[in-house]
């Protein structure tokens, strides 16, 4: 006899652990928060999940492709490669948080670098933004937008500044994320356009 089919999808229980890791950062998380977060009971997500770990796991996993997408999207609406890949980065930022959930999400990166199961699906993601990240720019090269002698090097670049930039903007909290990585990718892609 099957089971009773699946009203809430897991791409809304995993919305909900980075809601909940927004507000009570990770250390603190606990199933019932995220449970009240998605509208379900704990032993849904038990059920579904297995435990917390199982639960952070798919969490970690599921980034990537949803990521990527939003990248690509961004990326097409765009009017030229050069703009998509300034657009491409700030829409990775997503909804505008306080300095404080950003930090919470900070200390779940930490976990995620400490912890190996958490971390191969967070070096993979990486792998694939920075290849997004390569294909935008041999992109502006082709359409005659850049001139980029090292694109492996300005990808490294680019790739620390988007870490970098959010940083920098939870220290100093002026503005939103966006517009604090749109000026610094901007500044950073300048001396690479042709006619500069």
């Amino acid at each position: 006899m099957a089971g009773r089919p699946r009203t809430i999808t897991d791409e809304r229980l995993l919305a909900a652990v980075a809601t909940a890791i927004g507000k009570a950062g990770p250390a603190d998380l606990t199933l019932a928060q995220v449970a009240r977060e998605a509208g379900v009971t704990t032993g849904a997500l038990v059920q579904r999940f297995g435990s917390k770990r199982g639960l952070l796991l798919a969490f970690s996993r599921r980034g990537t492709d949803e990521f990527i997408a939003g990248m690509r999207a961004a990326y097409e609406r765009a009017p030229d490669p050069v703009e998509g890949l300034i657009s491409a980065l700030v829409s990775l930022v997503g909804a505008e948080m306080s300095p404080r959930e950003f930090a919470h999400h900070l200390a779940y990166l930490n976990l995620e670098l400490a912890d190996e199961e958490l971390r191969a699906p967070l070096v993979a993601g990486r792998t694939r933004f920075r290849e997004c990240l390569a294909e935008y720019l041999a992109d502006g090269i082709s359409a005659g937008l850049l001139r980029v002698p090292d694109v492996p090097a300005l990808v490294e670049v680019i790739d620390a500044l988007w870490h970098g930039t959010q940083i920098s903007w939870a220290l100093f909290r002026d503005g939103t994320r966006a517009d604090h990585l749109r000026a610094a990718v901007t500044t950073v892609l300048a001396p690479y356009r042709t006619g500069a």
